[in-house]
């Protein structure tokens, strides 16, 4: 299956939320995934999340012994990962540039992460069968202010002994202001990357659990308690890697900014009218307005035009910007595909991958990736099952949480201003309601922000820590662990 082959959603609603998730039976059981036992579901482990960093914990985990078992939400199709553009690069657009302040130990442990993680999608996908191709990685300097951020990149990836250059004219389809090129990247077809990953582990015997949706996380003296809307899992130690962890764990919601991402794939009538070379790259601007391109089998890929989570106020403006590009400066000619994902971005511009709370080993956590999860996801997954299996990786100390203070910016100031301004509004019991759905309360369950409708992808998303949900009021994604209420009181949109 080709990337083409996808059946990939329309932006146009959002993707459904899991059907019939609190009908499903109790998950129960021994080792045997398909008997029903009485009492909770036990392991050594819980991985919750089944994305590329949830795969990679429980297939490590479960080649070193450990009993394992895997819940997630919803199914491969809706993951961050499914929905992502399947670049894997350690180049990674300015992000190189902009974690670069932190020292060069940190970009050195950064980098050693991500080839960590390209290596072992590499190897294990080969043995899969499903193709990664390899792609030359450019960061683009799309106007004349771009450049030194550019130039920043470029110069540590050099102190850092990648075999990055500098190129003048990249094959890029409008005028430049020079690239940085590092060969030797690749991309995937990120679905059939997840499949082939989920379908090992369950030949390997692990249990994954679709439709689970975590409630709450307990630390007890001799582990964890996870209340589910399908029962209680107990375990030893939990890996949350669900984008952001559930509810309020250690208040690293405090600390990550939710981000929406779009992507359209177009048909290329005569690929010949692409610039020479175009094929044999992938690419992205290296800052705002974003432009990711790259060859997905007989289609060209287009990402760009990112928004933080319910603030934007005309997303479907974003996307007809997004097309009137496309169309405007690339030889494409049917529109198949569009769609959106979600990522968050940490204060600190590192990802964070270890415990949630300092020096408590049973829950750890992998989040804020930064639009760049699939080799970091790989690599959160190596960190995680290292440290579980007391074969910590060299590099994951300086990826922890707590391995640096937070650290206030504006995107923190925009946040706490939207959420005083939500709570003001939420006192008022503000109502909304959508054709064909029930009313609901518009005050977003997590932390008592008020929800805003988004007419492109009808959802009702929380502009505070990024909570999504449907027009039923039916939990999509995001930290929330409940549902919007029925709407009660005076009706107020």
């Amino acid at each position: 299956m080709s990337e083409n082959d996808h059946d990939t959603p329309d932006i146009t609603p959002a993707s459904a939320p899991y059907d019939a998730q609190d009908a499903a039976p109790e998950i129960q059981g021994t080792g045997d995934p398909g008997v029903m036992a009485p009492g909770p579901l036990r392991a050594d482990v819980v991985v919750v999340g089944a994305g590329i960093t949830g795969v990679v914990t429980a297939q490590l985990l479960a080649d070193g012994g450990a009993d394992v078992v895997v819940l997630d939400a919803s199914t491969a199709r809706s993951t961050t990962t499914a929905r992502s553009t399947g670049k894997l690069s350690v180049l990674q657009g300015a992000h190189l540039a902009r974690i670069a302040r932190h020292g060069d130990d940190a970009v050195g442990a950064y980098l050693a992460a991500g080839f960590a993680g390209l290596g072992w999608l590499r190897r294990t996908l080969e043995g899969l069968d499903v193709p990664v191709e390899n792609r030359d990685d450019l960061t683009v300097a799309a106007t004349p202010e771009q450049q030194p951020e550019v130039g920043t990149v470029l110069a540590t990836c050099v102190r850092h002994g990648l075999a990055a250059h500098w190129v003048d004219e990249p094959p890029y389809p409008v005028r430049t202001f020079g690239a940085v090129r590092l060969p030797g990247q690749g991309q995937v077809d990120p679905l059939r990357m997840l499949s082939a990953l989920r379908s090992r582990l369950r030949a390997r015997g692990v249990r994954v659990h679709d439709g689970v949706r975590v409630r709450q996380v307990r630390r007890l003296r001799s582990g964890v308690a996870l209340r589910t809307n399908r029962g209680t899992v107990l375990a030893g130690r939990v890996v949350l890697a669900t984008g952001v962890p559930p509810g309020r764990l250690g208040g690293l919601f405090l600390r990550l900014e939710a981000g929406r991402s779009l992507l359209t794939t177009w048909d290329v009538p005569e690929p010949d009218a692409l610039p020479p070379g175009f094929a044999e790259t992938m690419s992205i601007t290296a800052d705002a307005p974003v432009r990711s391109l790259r060859m997905a089998g007989d289609l060209l890929m287009v990402g760009g035009e990112g928004y933080p989570v319910g603030r934007e106020p005309d997303p479907g403006w974003r996307l007809a910007t997004l097309e009137r590009w496309t169309r405007g400066t690339l030889p494409v000619g049917t529109a198949r595909h569009a769609w959106a994902a979600q990522d968050y971005t940490t204060d600190t511009g590192l990802p964070f991958i270890g415990p949630v709370f300092p020096g408590d080993e049973r829950v750890l956590v992998a989040t804020g990736y930064g639009k760049w999860g699939l080799t970091t996801g790989a690599a959160a997954g190596l960190a995680l099952a290292g440290r579980i299996l007391d074969e910590p990786e060299e590099w994951g100390p300086a990826l922890e949480p707590w391995a640096r203070p937070p650290e206030p910016s504006v995107s923190t100031a925009a946040t706490f201003a939207a959420q005083t301004k939500g709570w003001a509004c939420a006192t008022t019991r503000p109502t909304g309601q959508r054709a064909g759905a029930r009313r609901v309360s518009r005050v977003c369950p997590h932390l008592g922000a008020v929800v805003h409708w988004n007419d492109q992808e009808e959802s009702w998303d929380c502009p505070v820590h990024g909570s999504r949900f449907a027009a039923d009021g039916t939990r999509i994604e995001g930290p929330a662990t409940e549902d919007l209420a029925p709407a009660r009181g005076p009706r107020h949109r």
